[in-house]
């Protein structure tokens, strides 16, 4: 275990964060021991209990902490640009961010496995809620339709599987990711909300 350093409460809690993320990376929740966190922590097991209590309650904030990064991978200053570049910026962000957190995108998919905790759901719903709004706001301003919401979740649902499928399952490039992505979120845009300005 590395030496104990006195740090404020918030850079101990994001210390310990950071290495239970680390962690969970390398191994699965029910194989992952709160003193394999400690040690990776630098910290004492007392310690770690303090701050986190139990295994599952690290684990629920290191969900929240990763979900809270999805929100500004959209990007909400493109509203003067043609529908196609703004759906293809905004694609491209979102493989770029999967591309560099390839890791913290192994978390999310681990947290998926535990969707039925209803916790885990709640924090992963929240994050996509915020995606879906600051997308629907790209596309139809401040009081975008009901129907767009719903085309959008269906976006971000096939947006997430083609993550798993790129980085988890190698079975897409990241060019065929992208193609299917930018393809599908047109089509929707156009047949699945008619009240957003279809693309030229």
């Amino acid at each position: 275990m590395a030496a104990f350093t006195r740090l404020e409460p918030d850079a101990r809690r994001e210390e310990i964060l950071d290495a239970a993320r680390r962690v969970f990376v390398r191994a699965d929740f029910a194989t992952t021991s709160m003193g394999e966190i400690a040690d990776e922590a630098g910290v004492t097991r007392g310690l770690l209990n303090h701050y986190f209590g139990t295994k599952r309650d690290l684990y629920l904030a290191v969900v929240a902490d990763v979900a809270a990064t999805l929100p500004a991978m959209v990007d909400t200053t493109l509203g003067d640009l043609p529908v196609e570049e703004m759906v293809d910026r905004n694609c491209e962000t979102f493989l770029d961010a999967v591309e560099r957190d390839r890791e913290l995108w192994g978390v999310l998919i681990g947290a998926e496995a535990l969707g039925r905790d209803p916790e885990v759901a709640a924090v992963m719903d929240a994050a996509r809620d915020e995606v879906i709004e600051r997308m629907a706001r790209n596309h139809a301003g401040q009081d975008p339709p009901e129907e767009l919401r719903m085309a959008l979740r269906v976006f971000q649902g096939a947006a997430e599987r083609a993550a798993a499928e790129w980085l988890a399952r190698d079975r897409l490039t990241r060019e065929q990711a992208r193609a299917i992505l930018t393809g599908l979120l047109l089509a929707l845009l156009r047949d699945v909300a008619p009240s957003v300005p279809p693309a030229a």
